[in-house]
């Protein structure tokens, strides 16, 4: 992922480092497309436009978590001397080496280097120390999509045609880039202060054949795809299909990746918007499965027709028929019914709906001094979460805020196919 050190594990090396300083102040929402290509770019010496700092975790007062993935958590970080606000993604190399990882964590970096829209939040800068890689990414105050939801318990229809025309704009951007994110969802859709939608957490994207994206050779781009990456409720059914974590089977499939996944998730998140909950939510996972395979989509009698249509053409289940998966492209999700009003050369203009605070919140500058876990020590007891795992041994030396992020949660691998599927990857 980065330009590492001389004594660092050769393989989580990165060639290629940009030593110019990182103005924090500007080009936050800049929006150019990039040069384009006919296959995907590789090669051996990259020029990061995020560069790699010579900073310490000690240069950051660390506040609230924003959350925790398979092997990184994101915390809300404060630079001392300048006073500029991060989302401070914290990855823990040895579980990176251990499980395989350090290509999809160079691919995350690269592609959000190469990344530049406003709707996709913003790497500024990366460093490292001994144990842990560190992403300064765009912090977005307002939080996650899925909070407003929860806070809200669903968002009227006039809400949910705003976030869901931004995601529209920011994915026709992501695809037209030959990417696909293969983790759309509400958790993964951040909104800033003043509450616009922006894209997040890279770190399934896989670039297809036509990307304008450069990667590396030995950065995750041009893999089978056989890993079962995602979340279990937002995967389409011809992922599934493909999977012998559906059947039980231990022969090798090749997982069916495209960006019509990212349509049928973009379906599926205006379905929670609406109405607060998942379309295929169920007790278990497989049981999920088996409604998606189904497309067992039950819709509330609130749900307006235009609303419906939308779902119906976004969550298809022929691929092919998908709407924005045509040769019209994004055009025909843009000129659904559903949009009616939606100035698209304008969409980022809007004025953003009133966000819904946190119960008990006396402010939305993300300095919620009453939240106890702006001690930084709160990271030592982990996430709560189930799969958090205790610190290991050689990090109980280091600095214990940043303690364990040794989990390895469904995000990446669903537990029926954990064993199979980590031997692809």
């Amino acid at each position: 992922m980065l330009a590492m050190e001389k004594d660092v594990d050769p393989k989580l090396r990165v060639q290629g480092t940009n030593n110019n300083k990182v103005d924090d102040e500007k080009n936050c929402n800049s929006s150019s497309n990039g040069g384009a290509s006919n296959n995907i770019l590789k090669s051996k010496s990259f020029s990061f436009r995020a560069p790699q700092e010579n900073f310490s975790i000690e240069d950051f007062e660390l506040g609230k978590i924003y959350g925790v993935g398979s092997y990184s958590k994101v915390v809300r970080a404060k630079k001392k001397d300048t006073g500029k606000v991060y989302a401070l993604k914290v990855m823990d190399k040895k579980f990176i080496t251990k499980e395989n990882k350090t290509a999809y964590v160079k691919l995350e970096r690269i592609v959000l280097d190469q990344l530049d829209h406003s709707g996709v939040v913003r790497l500024y800068f990366t460093f490292q120390d001994t144990f842990s890689l560190y992403m300064a990414l765009e912090s977005c105050e307002g939080g996650e999509l899925f909070d407003q939801i929860t806070r809200k318990g669903r968002l009227s229809e006039d809400e949910a045609r705003f976030y869901t025309a931004e995601l529209v704009d920011a994915l026709e951007y992501i695809h037209g880039m030959g990417l696909i994110h293969r983790d759309i969802k509400p958790e993964n859709l951040l909104l800033t202060k003043d509450g616009h939608l922006k894209v997040a957490d890279f770190g399934s994207v896989k670039p297809l054949q036509d990307s304008r994206i450069t990667v590396l050779p030995n950065a995750a781009s041009d893999d089978k795809a056989c890993t079962f990456v995602g979340t279990a409720a937002y995967v389409p059914p011809e992922v599934l299909n493909s999977s012998p974590a559906t059947f039980g089977i231990t022969s090798l499939f090749f997982l069916t990746y495209s960006n019509r996944n990212d349509i049928w998730a973009l379906g599926c998140t205006l379905y929670q918007m609406l109405s607060g909950t998942s379309p295929f939510k169920d007790s278990s996972e497989w049981l999920i499965f088996q409604r998606i395979i189904a497309r067992d989509i039950r819709f509330p009698n609130y749900f307006s027709e235009e609303a419906r249509d939308l779902i119906d053409r976004l969550m298809d289940i022929d691929p092919s028929r998908r709407a924005g998966a045509g040769p019209d492209g994004y055009a025909a999700v843009k000129s659904h019914p559903f949009f009616k009003g939606v100035d698209w050369s304008n969409v980022r203009a809007e004025t953003p709906p009133k966000l819904a605070l946190k119960t008990g919140a006396h402010s939305s500058d993300g300095d919620d001094h009453s939240d106890s876990s702006q001690n930084p020590t709160h990271l030592r007891n982990g996430s709560g979460r189930q799969n958090d795992g205790p610190l290991s041994a050689e990090s109980s030396g280091h600095i214990t805020r940043l303690a364990s992020i040794d989990s390895f949660d469904s995000k990446w691998y669903f537990p029926m196919s954990c064993y199979f599927f980590s031997m692809c990857s």
